[in-house]
């Protein structure tokens, strides 16, 4: 080879050896950052056979998505939605956008309010920012109106469970003075009782207050106002039930978290 053209193949070489240097360091980069990203996990929960879209992962987003079975083996109370506003009173539009926490990632669940169908989605809703849903893929599939939905952002994983109250409202809002959680039992309950308090602080009496609206059939949901402290923290709540013999359910309890609480 001639010797003029040594420079101009030396450039060429060395071109093409950065260029690899560079894309193999990008891909480190990315390798890198997609281990540190948190890891979004689908519920476990058995995916229906029979309906689409059945429950899994939604390709290209951090969202799962869609109908599921569930097997009922004992009696119990649940916790469905937990918003700063009443149940159903967030309009029509399928579009909303939706926050929670200042300071904590939460996890949002959003399925109905109703027995049937069997349909959720899990998101990831990250601290003091908005999640802008649509549901019209939800609604379409399910038959439902924004107003049958409940939403629930779970934070970390901790016995009782602790919810932050997800809120429609622009960032500038304050938070509300009441929460609404919407409970529904699995069996006809007599009679359903409720406490909110701070862990260690002394309840007046024994703290239990009837809730109104009951009894309940089955799967009858009912809504719990709570009034939250001024302070804007957050509160232990225990909800007791009766069945139609009188039987006491599994206690159902949970926290309640201000939007300013700190780490769980």
């Amino acid at each position: 080879m001639p010797q003029a053209l040594w420079p101009a193949a030396s450039a060429r070489l060395g071109g093409c050896w950065m260029s690899a240097l560079v894309a193999s360091g990008l891909g480190t980069l990315s390798s890198l950052v997609a281990a540190q990203a948190p890891r979004f996990d689908c519920a476990p929960l058995l995916a229906s056979t029979t309906q689409q879209p059945a429950y899994g992962p939604v390709a290209g987003e951090t969202r799962c998505e869609g109908f599921y079975v569930r097997n009922v083996a004992a009696p119990f109370i649940e916790l469905l939605s937990l918003t700063d506003a009443a149940p159903g009173s967030w309009g029509a539009s399928p579009a909303l956008n939706l926050r929670a926490s200042r300071r904590l990632d939460t996890q949002l669940l959003i399925q109905p309010l109703r027995s049937n169908p069997l349909y959720r989605v899990d998101a990831r809703l990250s601290r003091d920012a908005a999640l802008a849903w649509n549901g019209a893929s939800m609604l379409q599939a399910t038959g439902l109106a924004p107003r049958d939905l409940g939403f629930l952002a779970r934070a970390g994983a901790s016995d009782p469970p602790r919810f932050v109250p997800v809120s429609m409202k622009p960032a500038a809002s304050p938070g509300s003075a009441t929460v609404y959680a919407v409970l529904r039992p699995s069996v006809a309950v007599s009679s359903l009782t409720w406490r909110g308090y701070r862990v260690g602080a002394e309840l007046p009496g024994d703290g239990w207050r009837p809730l109104a609206g009951a009894p309940l059939f089955a799967w009858e949901r009912i809504a719990l106002p709570i009034p939250l402290p001024a302070d804007g923290q957050g509160l232990r709540v225990d909800v007791r039930a009766l069945d139609a013999q009188g039987r006491p359910l599994p206690l159902l309890q949970f926290a309640v978290l201000g939007l300013d609480d700190g780490a769980p």
